[in-house]
């Protein structure tokens, strides 16, 4: 039988152990952020504006400049967007996104992939990749925070509503 003292001591060790192991995973988790994002454009982004799938102009430097906005470079073919997508679903409640679609087919099927979505989500299809180029994207999902016209905030790879809405709301503020 188990003493009291070596119940609380076995739980104190274990407490520090998830502790730093939980440190560790953030530390490495921005440090690969930081690594796969070093070809994004930082200090401004592009000035150029697109076209969604409905043929409505989209400014992202305009929207910037009212607010954070959530920019989700994805595509149907990726495994992680999978995971992703749907909490970008969920952020769109919250904040005006702007999807772009990199080599993804017809606007259709983008239509279909994100059926029943927040009306502020924007869909932008980029068949050719040209809008990725721009922006540095090299790995779907990556998912900017843009505010004023500059990217605030990033993460690449799949991730949770709760990790995305603490971006989200660090880049805000």
């Amino acid at each position: 039988m188990l003493q009291k003292s070596s119940v609380w001591l076995w739980l104190r060790k274990a407490l520090l152990q998830g502790g730093a192991f939980v440190l560790v995973f953030l530390v490495l988790s921005v440090a690969l952020d930081e690594w796969r994002g070093r070809a994004l454009p930082l200090a401004s982004i592009p000035k150029t504006v697109y076209f969604d799938v409905e043929g409505n102009s989209v400014d992202l430097l305009a929207l910037s400049r009212e607010g954070l906005v959530v920019v989700y470079f994805w595509a149907t073919w990726c495994g992680p967007c999978k995971v992703t997508s749907p909490s970008i679903k969920q952020l769109a409640k919250h904040y005006p996104v702007v999807t772009i679609a990199m080599a993804s087919g017809g606007d259709d099927k983008l239509k279909r992939y994100f059926s029943n979505a927040a009306p502020s989500l924007v869909m932008v299809n980029d068949n050719s990749q040209t809008i990725a180029k721009q922006w540095g994207v090299q790995v779907t999902p990556t998912v900017l925070f843009v505010k004023n016209g500059a990217i605030a905030g990033h993460t690449i790879g799949a991730s949770g509503y709760p990790g995305l809405r603490l971006r989200a709301w660090w880049a805000k503020n």
